[in-house]
């Protein structure tokens, strides 16, 4: 999207990356160094909630380096939050013998989905999203006015949806029952 939207520009690629990289630096930093909160579902929900509607969201509307970059320290800097807040869920929940099985599945279960990630999001900015905000239609006009209308846009309206959908999804998330039961001592 970054390429597509800054005309190929790898200067503008580089700074975004780079301000992810520090986002995810700093948030380290501070997990680190600080104390973690008293209620570590609540700092993976929220951390994930801040990191879809600044990150994401404002990744989707941004049209220039400054705007992208601040996206990508906003959502890279929670995630040190929400790792941190999923160990310490880990290792109060989960009897030591069974740690290191536990941790073993957690991890081949995530990464596992990082290539389906990128063949997913790849796969519906070529074939859905991009043709989509080809089509002149009431909806295509909003995202127009939200992204604008070159290339790159679709990719941009792809973000929208998963700042939205996340942000969405990590506020029902907390509040559900199931994930409360996790608060329990």
């Amino acid at each position: 999207m970054i390429l597509s939207r800054s005309g190929d520009n790898s200067f503008v690629l580089g700074a975004v990356n780079a301000a992810m990289g520090i986002g995810g630096i700093i948030g380290g930093i501070i997990v680190s160094a600080g104390k973690l909160s008293k209620d570590p579902v609540k700092m993976i929900y929220v951390s994930a909630g801040i990191s879809f509607l600044l990150g994401d969201l404002m990744m989707g509307v941004g049209r220039n380096v400054i705007m992208w970059s601040f996206a990508g320290l906003a959502a890279s800097f929670p995630i040190a939050f929400i790792n941190a807040g999923q160990n310490v869920i880990l290792y109060k929940k989960v009897p030591e013998k069974m740690q290191g099985r536990v941790f073993a599945v957690r991890n081949a279960i995530q990464y596992s989905t990082i290539p389906v990630g990128i063949l997913l999001g790849g796969f519906l900015a070529d074939y859905v999203f991009e043709p989509f905000m080809l089509k002149d239609n009431a909806v295509t006009r909003v995202c127009h006015v939200l992204v604008g209308s070159k290339p790159g846009s679709g990719m941009a309206v792809m973000f929208l949806c998963t700042g939205l959908l996340g942000s969405l999804f990590s506020y029902f998330s907390f509040k559900c029952k199931a994930v409360s039961e996790l608060r329990k001592g």
